[in-house]
């Protein structure tokens, strides 16, 4: 019987274990987490903190138990990968919580070691009361000791910085944002991120755009942030300055890495080493609209790689074609969605790249609890295809980024998108919607 081995219970991981068994039901799967969960939800931390997930079970997905009884796969949590055997195709775990450290033997690997928080170097690692997020127990530890917490810096303006700024704030605590130019810098424009600059200044965050971090000291029962600028004293601090592939075990094994520092894999989720796989946080992709390798470390994606790692494992012929980047975030009652490249990524893909900002409404105009869109649209001046966009609003943002994104996976013009069959009725959405009204604009924008 053939064994396929699976470092990581995340997201990747667990998909390729469950597509493998699936397809190819005389296969040993086993799967190997460092965590004590399987199958979880890291995205919803921020609101388990905030209160609105009550129970931090919630977030995972199916238990260990499951996967063993009803899916027929070894799965064992607290166990560590600390080195694999290409040429010998074997593995060494220890069990952590045993103390114990044995072999194992694989026809198949994956690779689905995620991703870890980046700290800068300079940051003593050890300072209590100093917290990054990236599973169930790091949500865990953070509701513990935020309890009494009441000046809170939050450093990094991402989606994780955030979703943590309203956690904290919707609990009454006074929050710090860090971040060292706009918020969501990587992901919109200045012209979308304005928006969001607005509603945190609505809910009383205090932001410090422009700022660096220089260091963080122990004042005993406070805690000094120091930037370039000034210096804080706050009881916690939230690292959330991004993520960096784990790619420290394919390091060792020889396993090609890319330019974006995470795995190289193919369209079948190869790796340069045979029989072993990678999928997930600590995989590069391409980005479908640029052509170009990307580092886009999100769940959906994430999955799908998964399924497509395993499905290959297990004699199968799935491939998967890169990503769009797609992604949405609520701060506060704002929702914001994006999918494609901004315009800054377009113009340093190459593209000659165009962009029109439009505000329109989310029903018809005489309809109750109609809300303000404000719609970004990009495209290329030569070919006119759509590039990408982002939307902020209080209603109706996820639906038309989604549409977009559909677009974009068609490859479809500006002029395509003009004459979109868009659905019409007053209570969700206006005769002429706010995506054909930017398409229009754009339009004349190319002439």
């Amino acid at each position: 019987m053939a064994r396929l081995v699976v470092i990581g219970g995340s997201a990747a991981g667990m998909a390729a274990a469950s597509k493998a068994k699936r397809v190819n039901k005389s296969l040993e799967v086993v799967v190997f987490e460092r965590s004590q969960y399987v199958s979880y939800a890291p995205c919803g931390v921020p609101y388990y903190i905030e209160g609105l997930v009550k129970n931090l079970n919630s977030l995972v997905y199916y238990t260990t138990e499951y996967f063993r009884n009803k899916r027929n796969i070894d799965v064992r949590v607290r166990h560590e990968v600390q080195d694999v055997d290409p040429a010998a195709k074997k593995v060494t775990v220890k069990d952590l919580d045993k103390e114990k450290i044995f072999e194992m033997e694989y026809d198949y690997l994956v690779l689905a070691t995620g991703a870890k928080p980046y700290i800068p170097e300079k940051l003593n690692p050890n300072i209590k009361g100093v917290f990054t997020i990236r599973t169930l127990e790091d949500g865990e530890r953070i509701k513990i000791a935020s309890e009494k917490a009441k000046r809170i810096g939050i450093v990094g303006g991402g989606y994780i910085g955030l979703e943590m700024t309203e956690a904290f704030r919707m609990r009454g605590k006074e929050v710090l944002l860090f971040q060292r130019s706009y918020p969501m810098r990587r992901a919109v424009d200045l012209e979308i991120s304005k928006d969001i600059i607005e509603e945190l200044q609505k809910h009383n965050v205090n932001l410090h755009l422009g700022e660096s971090l220089k260091d963080i000291e122990d004042e005993n029962k406070a805690l000094r942030i120091i930037t370039d600028k000034d210096e804080y004293l706050v009881d916690i601090v939230i690292l959330a300055m991004g993520v960096k592939p784990n790619v420290d075990l394919a390091k060792r094994i020889g396993v090609k890495l890319g330019v974006t520092g995470a795995i190289k894999v193919n369209e079948r989720m190869e790796t340069s080493v045979k029989n072993v796989y990678a999928a997930g946080d600590n995989v590069e992709t391409i980005h479908l609209v640029s052509g170009k390798p990307v580092y886009l470390p999100f769940a959906p994606a994430a999955n799908k790689m998964g399924r497509v790692a395993g499905d290959n494992i297990a004699g199968g012929n799935s491939r998967f074609k890169g990503v769009l980047g797609t992604t949405f975030t609520k701060i506060f009652s704002l929702h914001v969605g994006r999918t494609g490249l901004s315009e800054w990524e377009a113009k340093a893909a190459g593209f000659d790249a165009a962009a029109v900002d439009i505000n329109h409404i989310s029903r018809s105009h005489y309809f109750p609890g109609k809300e303000r869109m404000h719609i970004r649209l990009i495209a290329d001046r030569k070919s006119h295809r759509i590039l990408g966009g982002a939307i902020t609003g209080r209603e109706g943002v996820a639906s038309r980024v989604n549409t977009l994104a559909a677009a974009l996976w068609g490859g479809l013009t500006v002029e395509d998108l003009t004459q979109l069959d868009l659905g019409y009725a007053p209570p969700f959405a206006p005769v002429w919607d706010g995506l054909i009204i930017a398409a229009n604009v754009m339009k004349r924008e190319l002439k």
